[in-house]
């Protein structure tokens, strides 16, 4: 019996995990209270709902206006990239490797920033 239980508690884990690697994660961003103007020009594009789905040690990004980019694992759960949105640069680190998880986007020249946790 002791074996039946061992036996289903992996199985749950697993199939959780298989999940979470295939499930897109939602983010709904939110602009920073300490933003400068300069950052405000790209409040519409990024404070909408995003998605990150885990792939192995990748992830998709897909913003809400239908821009994409692939993040790279940097550590475990964690994925980050480089791209540049309407001439700007942008640091994006996704945490997956705890809950809440987060999504944290930031223009380091101004330092603008734009974060959301899931539920």
């Amino acid at each position: 019996m002791k074996s039946v239980v061992i036996a289903a508690v992996l199985f749950g884990t697993t199939a959780s995990a298989v999940y979470a690697q295939g499930a897109p994660i939602e983010f709904r961003m939110a602009a920073s209270d300490a933003n400068l103007a300069g950052c405000r020009s790209l409040d519409a594009q990024l404070s909408r709902v995003h998605s990150v789905t885990l792939q192995g040690d990748k992830a998709q990004l897909k913003l809400a206006g239908g821009v994409s980019d692939t993040l790279k694992q940097t550590s475990p759960g964690i994925y980050t990239s480089v791209f540049t949105l309407s001439g700007v640069r942008l640091d994006v680190v996704a945490d997956a490797s705890k809950s809440p998880r987060t999504l944290i986007i930031t223009e380091k020249n101004r330092g603008c920033r734009w974060d959301a946790t899931t539920k």
